[in-house]
């Protein structure tokens, strides 16, 4: 398995679009940034972005598709001189109309904004049209996109949503295979060995991994892997490893699985040294974290659907 498929499971990527209209008129629209990362693709027409950090506005035509990892604060308008606050007229997007057509969206993790793909990103992430035609695979993933958003057919909504979890994906390919200097996670998955390495590690991490061992499946020596990992990623392996066993257990108790097959599949040979280490990174032990999630899925329930007392 490659190394990022896992990082994606584990931080639960859900992505869902919001929006898929032609604006027309006069308009402008401000995003002060919120909790997920969001992206904005331009079906036809133009439309200009502001990044509200004083460069100059950049003019986005058909096919461009812009992406905020972190969200950052933008606006959008339909000129470069972008005014006040305006709602557009919104059309079906395959109307007939002089405005752009806009397919919007979030690209939602459990964990909010802060997982290694997103931090390996930057803020603004503009993929034109043009650089679009080098990448098969992600201008298909486009167009597709692009059209069943435009379509009213049964299951559209689903379609899109799932569209757009490939879309992310598809950007992360993209950025790894163009970035002059990547960095983070992205950085090391360009670096054959850490690749190799992080591989290991997020597909087999109940392994007793040693930096020995980890540095043999790597093709290089300790001394090598522990420089390039530390100096790549900003933490040792084993440090690695262990927020990474963190993260996956947190999202198996979250699953409902038992306290002691997550210990198990964690890497921990007692369920008590694997509550203490859960709970000294988290704050809260993994009972906890069980609890807490039966009793969301319990809040979220149909009345009538709950236990006879409560009816």
């Amino acid at each position: 398995m490659d190394a990022v498929t896992p990082v994606l499971d584990a931080f639960h990527l859900h992505a869902s679009v919001f929006e898929r209209s032609r604006f027309c008129g006069h308009w402008a629209l401000t995003h002060a940034g919120g909790q997920h990362a969001s992206f904005h693709l331009v079906s036809s027409g133009r439309c200009w972005l502001d990044r509200m950090d004083g460069e100059a506005p950049l003019e986005l035509g058909p096919g461009d598709l812009l992406v905020m990892p972190r969200d950052a604060p933008h606006r959008l308008g339909p000129g470069q001189d972008i005014g006040p606050d305006r709602e557009p007229e919104r059309r079906p997007l395959d109307a007939e109309g002089d405005g752009p057509g806009l397919v919007c969206g979030y690209f939602a993790f459990d964990e909010g904004m802060h997982n290694p793909i997103l931090d390996a990103l930057p803020d603004y992430l503009v993929i034109s049209a043009g650089e679009m035609r080098d990448d098969r695979s992600l201008q298909r993933l486009v167009d597709l996109l692009i059209d069943e958003s435009a379509r009213e057919a049964m299951g559209g909504e689903a379609m899109v949503n799932h569209l757009a979890d490939a879309l992310f994906i598809g950007v992360v390919r993209h950025y790894l295979a163009t970035a002059e200097q990547p960095v983070g996670l992205l950085a090391a998955l360009a670096d054959p060995a850490l690749h190799r390495a992080l591989a290991a590690l997020h597909s087999r991490p109940a392994e007793h991994w040693t930096l020995d061992t980890l540095a043999r499946t790597a093709a290089v020596s300790r001394s090598v892997l522990a420089e390039r990992f530390t100096r790549t990623l900003g933490v040792a392996p084993m440090t690695w490893l262990f927020r990474w066993r963190m993260q996956i257990a947190l999202r198996r108790l979250r699953g409902g699985e038992a306290v002691a097959s997550v210990a198990t599949t964690s890497g921990y040979a007692t369920e008590s040294g694997f509550a203490k280490a859960f709970a000294r990174h988290f704050g809260y032990g993994p009972g906890a974290a069980r609890r807490s999630d039966r009793l969301n899925s319990r809040r979220a329930a149909p009345a009538d659907e709950r236990s006879p007392d409560h009816r």
